[in-house]
C-alpha cells in the first residue's frame, strides 16, 4: 500500500480556501474592532466604578447616643402624644433640629434622617434613653414594645452604623447620661408640690458626693464608652466624643415670673425656686462627676491607642439659659392648670401621710391612696417630660460649639 487511498479522503475532509485579498482586509479591522471595544469596555468599567470610600474621603457624618442628640423635646419618641408638641407628633425619629444635623450640615457633610423611632437606619442612629452599658439596661423599652425588648443601647446603635462597611468622616458620640439617670436625678430634685417632695425621680447624691449606685454606673460608662471609642475609631475621620451641660441655673439667674402664670404652675420653677442653692450644689456634683467619666473613656481610648477622638466640652455652653432663666435655653415644665395640681397635691400629700400612719388607719386605705397618688405622680411627670432637654436655641449653642472645636 503507497496510502494513497486516505489522501483524497483527506482532501475532501478539510477543503483548501483561498481567500482573497478584500477577505483578509475585513476579517483584520473586524477583529482590530473587537479588541477596541474590548479595551473600551474595561477603560469606561475602569472609570465608572470608584474605589470604596475611606474615613478620608467619605461624606458621611453619623450620630450615636442619647436623647440630647437624638432631640428629645423637639420630637417625641413616644407612643402617646406629649404635652407641648400637635397630638400626630407619636413615635418620631430623631430632630433635624437637633446639634448632629446641624453639624453635619455646617461641614457639608450627610446625615441620613430616620423618619420614624422604632427602626434604627441611617446616620442619625441616636435613641432618647439609650445607655452605653447593658448591665445598666433594667428596663423594658417603653418606646416600642412589639415584640418585648430591652430598651436599646449605644452597641445597637454601633451594630446598625455598619461602620465597617459604610465608614464615616465624623462620627459624634454622646452618652453615659441615662446609664445614671440623670434626668431622674433632677426630677428629684425639682418636682415638689407644697414644698414637699413629689417622690419623682431618684436621689443622686450624698454628703457633697454622687451615691455608691451612680458611681458603680459612672465605673460602667467609662469603660462602656471607652470600648465603644475603639470599636467606631477604625472606621472614623474623627470620633468627636461630648461631655454634658448644666441645665440647672445659679440662684441667681433664675427669672421671678417663670413659676406661676395667671391660673398655671410650672411645676420645675416652683420647685427650683425655694431650693435653688441646693439644686444647683446636687446638680454640679452630679455633671462634674459624669463629665469627668467621659473625658476619662477619652483618655482610656487614647492609651490604646486611639488617635483620631476629640473630647468636645460643653460643660458651660448653656450657661445662663438654664430652666427657668428669663431666656432658657432648655425646657422647663410645662404649665400645670391650678385646680389640677391642687387635686394632684391633694392626692399626693394624703398618702404620704397615710403611709407614714398606716398602723391607724390600717394598709387597705393607705393602698387605695396610693394608688391614686400615684396616678397623679405619673399625670405630673407629663409636664417634666422634656425638661432640661435643649430648645433649639439650646441645639443651635450646642452645634456651634461642636463646630468650632472641631475647626481648632
Amino acid at each position: 500500500m503507497d496510502g494513497s487511498q486516505f489522501k483524497k479522503p483527506l482532501a475532501r475532509r478539510w477543503p483548501s480556501f483561498r481567500a482573497t485579498p478584500f477577505v483578509v482586509v475585513v476579517v483584520v479591522i473586524g477583529l482590530v474592532g473587537l479588541v477596541v471595544v474590548v479595551v473600551g469596555l474595561v477603560v469606561a468599567t475602569t472609570r465608572h466604578t470608584p474605589p470604596a470610600p475611606t474615613p478620608a474621603t467619605s461624606t458621611r457624618a453619623v450620630a450615636l447616643g442619647d436623647s440630647v442628640p437624638y432631640g428629645h423635646g423637639l420630637s417625641n419618641p413616644y407612643l402617646a402624644p406629649q404635652v407641648g408638641l400637635p397630638a400626630q407628633a407619636v413615635s418620631q425619629g430623631p430632630s433635624v433640629l437637633a446639634y448632629p444635623s446641624l453639624v453635619a450640615e455646617h461641614l457639608h457633610l450627610h446625615m441620613a434622617v430616620r423618619p420614624t423611632n422604632c427602626t434604627l437606619g441611617g446616620d442619625q442612629l441616636t435613641v432618647s434613653g439609650a445607655v452605653v452599658d447593658q448591665a445598666d439596661n433594667t428596663s423594658r423599652d417603653g418606646q416600642c414594645p412589639r415584640p418585648p425588648q430591652p430598651a436599646r443601647t449605644l452597641g445597637e446603635e454601633i451594630a446598625a452604623a455598619q461602620l465597617p462597611r459604610h465608614p464615616a468622616r465624623l462620627v459624634l458620640l454622646q452618652d453615659g447620661a441615662d446609664d445614671i439617670h440623670f434626668s431622674a436625678c433632677l426630677e428629684y430634685q425639682l418636682a415638689r408640690v407644697a414644698g414637699i417632695s413629689a417622690h419623682l425621680g431618684t436621689a443622686c447624691t450624698a454628703n457633697g458626693n454622687v451615691t455608691p449606685q451612680v458611681a458603680r454606673e459612672l465605673s460602667r460608662v467609662r469603660s462602656g464608652l471607652a470600648q465603644a471609642i475603639e470599636e467606631v475609631a477604625p472606621h472614623a475621620g474623627t470620633v468627636a466624643v461630648l461631655d454634658y451641660y448644666q441645665p440647672i441655673p445659679s440662684p441667681g439667674e433664675i427669672a421671678d415670673d417663670t413659676a406661676l402664670s395667671h391660673t398655671q404652675t410650672n411645676l420645675v420653677c416652683a420647685g427650683l425656686k425655694p431650693n435653688a442653692a441646693s439644686t444647683y450644689a446636687a446638680a454640679q456634683v452630679v455633671l462634674a462627676a459624669l463629665n469627668q467619666a467621659i473625658a476619662g473613656a477619652v483618655v482610656d481610648a487614647r492609651a490604646h491607642p486611639v488617635t483620631n477622638v476629640r473630647l468636645v466640652d460643653i460643660a458651660g455652653v448653656l450657661d445662663g439659659h438654664g430652666v427657668c432663666t428669663a431666656h432658657p435655653w432648655v425646657f422647663s415644665g410645662e404649665p400645670v392648670p391650678d385646680a389640677t395640681l391642687a387635686a394632684d397635691s391633694e392626692h399626693i400629700l394624703t398618702a404620704k401621710a397615710c403611709t407614714g400612719t398606716d398602723v391607724l388607719h390600717g394598709p387597705s386605705l393607705c393602698s387605695a391612696l396610693a394608688a391614686a397618688a400615684d396616678t397623679a405622680e405619673r399625670g405630673l411627670q407629663g409636664s417634666v417630660w422634656r425638661a432640661a432637654h435643649p430648645t433649639a436655641s439650646g441645639q443651635r449653642a450646642i452645634a456651634a460649639a461642636v463646630q468650632a472645636q472641631l475647626h481648632t
